[in-house]
């Protein structure tokens, strides 16, 4: 008796679908795909219970005959090529022809369509993959494609789907990506009732972006640009100083396609090196043109990943048209002059340019944060009392602002001589030539500070904020953040999810500066919070107390008083700091012999 046996086609369609469709996301994916391809100018998504009990695609696109309905449920059929030469210059964003057979696999799956010319339209359904049936229909033009109860004769796979919210969000992610590409078309995504997402078709410069990252991120975000003999690359990056603890916010498109990529990556984390604190990453949106012949797209059933042919190139272009972003600094601001689109030299595929008009002016980028210090206040550097920072015996007095420095010793014979490049405190010690980082300095003081009180207390008390702060936040961190509620009320940040895509943070702890980095921050904190899943603050206090620390101590560039560099070196000495919560070093000392051998004395 045979032991081997040929699956029915249902079956083994189901067991294929499992390679294209992973969750509802990869159904949306698919059809947005196909309705784009068409030609359609306008999408619209509806969604019932994140997508399990159904999702429906609506577009505007040239729809389908009784015949071409009838041969697209079947699996590997497709009108996008026609030869195996064809895999070599894939122009669109579908060509294996089997999203919708492996859709159809999984769910009760219809399609209704009619051409513009036809005056009767057509309908096709299926029952996870089988009773394949046609009735003709009165409809508009264009096609609706329907998937209902996804998974439901697969409990195997239903099982691993997450709740309703976080699927939905996924599928809103999916939306934002396509919209972010494809700026000339019209997205509309509906969840039951409500709509949650609505893109404006037509949109110039950077502002296509928006759905990815909001307005506020995408101000603060610089234009990238790069020719080679075989490609183009642009887009928007983050600043140094607006990065993030998750790499999530970092986006890849190869001809509009929304790809991953090591090699990418690679290429921007090393642009990078040299700007970013370890741990913390760019946000961002590389869009690469090139000739389809130069890659292959074929290498992964759902897209995403690619393989280059000239790695090295462009490798070198992401490489060098990043780092000129960040050497040119601020200058590049997304909303500053404007940025136009234009088709890449190549006309292969259709692209999004940002030519640059014109010489810019040169602007230097600085980070003042002014110390929260009144007149008539201990001279302390600690911003917040409550934090254990101890009396000194300086008070600044009414007429500190014209107050002479004074040139006294500090705790074991420090003497202050003065501040070097409006970032480092120069001192003497003895035969020591003493140089204080003041940043570190301030940081490693209110980090080791911090970390008594959340040891003594298991908590931070939180201050009230006048006008709470909208943070915007991508759909699919929405369920998580919900799951970390509890431990951000624990570091005294109270908060509330604020629509689909924000969240509005009511209170924040009160040794904070609730001015000028507040929002960045608490989106750090959220970062570092949401790569945890099991959400153990012990674990993590150490990164989440340093990135607070980092944002409330004096930064550089930042010219202190006199009596602020001695209060600082006595908290230095009364905290017993060395290092930073990162690991920098606090202070340098150099002996007179050294700098005697500098001079040749010796």
């Amino acid at each position: 008796m045979a032991n081997i046996k040929i699956l029915p086609t249902h079956v083994a369609n189901q067991i294929a679908a499992g390679e294209v469709v992973e969750r509802p996301a990869s159904v949306v994916k698919e059809l947005i795909e196909n309705a784009i391809d068409a030609g359609a100018t306008k999408i619209v998504i509806h969604i019932e219970d994140g997508g399990r009990s159904l999702i429906r695609v609506i577009d505007n696109g040239p729809g389908m005959g009784r015949d071409d309905l009838e041969l697209a449920v079947e699996p590997h059929a497709t009108s996008k090529i026609g030869t195996a030469d064809d895999l070599d210059n894939i122009c669109t964003l579908g060509f294996r022809g089997e999203a919708l057979s492996s859709i159809a696999a999984v769910s009760r799956f219809s399609i209704t369509s009619r051409p513009s010319e036809s005056t009767e339209g057509w309908k096709i359904k299926m029952d996870f993959g089988k009773n394949k049936r046609m009735e003709p229909i009165g409809c508009r033009a264009g096609t609706v494609v329907e998937a209902r109860d996804i998974f439901m004769e697969l409990p195997a796979r239903r099982k691993f789907l997450k709740g309703n919210r976080a699927e939905a969000a996924h599928i809103a992610q999916i939306t934002r990506l396509f919209a972010a590409c494809f700026h000339e078309i019209e997205f509309i995504l509906k969840s039951g009732n409500r709509e949650i997402f609505r893109s404006k078709a037509g949109i110039s410069g950077a502002g296509h972006l928006m759905p990815l990252f909001g307005d506020k991120a995408l101000k603060n975000m610089v234009e990238i640009e790069g020719k080679s003999p075989s490609a183009t690359v642009n887009g928007m990056v983050s600043l140094p100083e607006e990065a993030r603890t998750s790499s999530r916010a970092l986006y890849f498109f190869l001809n509009r396609r929304p790809i991953k990529s090591r090699l990418l990556w690679k290429a921007l984390n090393d642009a990078y090196r040299g700007y970013l604190v370890r741990g913390t990453f760019p946000m961002g949106a590389v869009f690469i043109y090139m000739d389809p012949s130069q890659v292959d797209i074929n290498v992964h059933p759902q897209k995403q990943e690619v393989r280059f042919h000239r790695g090295e190139d462009i490798y070198r272009l992401v490489y060098h048209a990043v780092r000129q972003a960040l050497e040119t600094g601020k200058e590049g601001l997304a909303d500053k002059g404007h940025l136009d689109h234009e088709r890449p030299s190549s006309g292969v595929v259709r692209g999004n340019g940002y030519p640059v008009e014109g010489a810019r002016e040169e602007s230097q980028v600085s980070e003042v944060v002014p110390l929260p210090w009144n007149k008539g206040s201990q001279a302390t550097l600690h911003p917040y009392p409550n934090i254990g920072s101890r009396p000194s015996s300086l008070d600044r007095g009414p007429d500190y602002q014209h107050a002479r420095p004074v040139h006294g010793d500090i705790h074991g014979g420090i003497r202050v001589i003065g501040q070097f490049a409006d970032s480092y405190i120069v001192a003497q010690d003895g035969q020591h030539l003493i140089l204080i980082d003041q940043h570190a300095a301030h940081e490693a003081v209110i980090f080791s500070r911090l970390k008594r009180t959340f040891k003594e207390k298991g908590e931070f008390s939180g201050q009230k904020l006048v006008f709470p702060l909208v943070i915007e936040r991508p759909p699919s961190q929405i369920p998580g953040i919900e799951r970390i509620v509890p431990a951000l009320r624990r570091l005294g940040i109270v908060l509330e999810v604020f629509g689909e895509d924000a969240v509005l943070v009511r209170s924040v702890p009160d040794f904070l500066d609730t001015r000028g980095t507040l929002e960045k921050t608490i989106s750090r904190v959220l970062d570092r919070l949401l790569r945890d899943p099991e959400v153990n603050l012990s674990n993590i206090l150490h990164e989440i107390l340093g990135e607070m620390a980092c944002h409330s101590a004096i930064k550089a560039n930042h010219p202190l008083q006199q009596v602020e560099m001695e209060a600082l070196i006595r908290e230095i000495r009364e905290e017993g700091v060395t290092n930073c919560p990162h690991g920098r070093p606090v202070i340098q000392r150099i002996t007179i012999d050294e700098i005697a051998r500098g001079f040749k004395r010796t």
